[in-house]
């Protein structure tokens, strides 16, 4: 028997559905794509594909795998991070819903307000002195000997004998006038000057540019050196 012949048709060509034409057109795009992975498959695993100058040659297959694997962990942890900022978000109203519900106060009727009843004023009772508070204790007195000077602090820290008796200083002549107790003026002469000597460097460091010693009666006993460096020691009673 002869094959039907298809009844005439009015288009030019034959009509073919897109959605067919859609499909085999999927399946020639997939199976390019395969043959392309398969292609890049083969590439890598020869070491043919180009990776980074640092990378060690010998481990050129694993290179590309182990990025795309990273590349798909990152995303997947930004997938995950951001789901989960999203639940939180969304369960934060619901859960401050009850809240308010149970925080707002149901309206109550006003109690009726009845006529208040007359009492009788509780008897005045007679009123007793309050005591008077007591004044405060007088500040203790001051210990002016606790008190020290603070420049003869600083000098007392190369005066262990405690051999200073005052300090004096005269900031615009750049000059430190030191009292004497009568224990230095006791000293041998090589101790005295030692004393002095060690008590100019401190008065250096200190900004004053001169140094003098007296003694308790005001007498000049040791001053700087005009020339050089150094102190000079005088006699007690010495006009210097």
């Amino acid at each position: 028997m002869a094959d039907p012949v298809p009844p005439p048709s009015d288009l030019p060509v034959p009509y073919a559905s897109p959605w067919g034409q859609l499909a085999r057109a999927a399946r020639a795009v997939l199976a390019s794509l395969r043959l392309k992975l398969r292609e890049l498959w083969r590439r890598n695993r020869e070491g043919d594909l180009s990776v980074p100058g640092f990378w060690p040659q010998g481990l050129a297959p694993l290179f590309w795998p182990l990025l795309l694997a990273a590349l798909l962990a990152l995303t997947l942890a930004l997938a995950g991070q951001a789901w989960r900022g999203l639940s939180q978000r969304a369960v934060q109203p619901q859960a401050g819903a009850p809240e308010s519900a149970v925080l707002a106060p149901a309206p109550q009727e006003a109690p009726a307000v009845s006529a208040p009843a007359r009492v009788a004023p509780p008897p005045v009772a007679a009123r007793t002195p309050l005591p008077e508070p007591e004044p405060p204790p007088p500040p203790p007195p001051l210990d002016l000997d606790l008190e020290l000077d603070p420049l003869l602090a600083l000098l007392a820290q190369d005066d262990p004998d405690h051999l200073i008796a005052s300090a004096h200083p005269v900031p615009a002549e750049g000059r430190l006038v030191l009292s004497m107790a009568t224990t230095y003026t006791d000293l041998t002469p090589a101790s005295r000057r030692r004393w002095a000597e060690r008590w100019q460097q401190r008065a250096l460091a200190l900004g004053y540019e001169r140094l003098e010693l007296l003694d308790g009666r005001e007498r000049l006993l040791a001053r700087r050196a005009l020339v050089g460096s150094g102190m000079i020691l005088l006699d007690p009673g010495a006009s210097g």
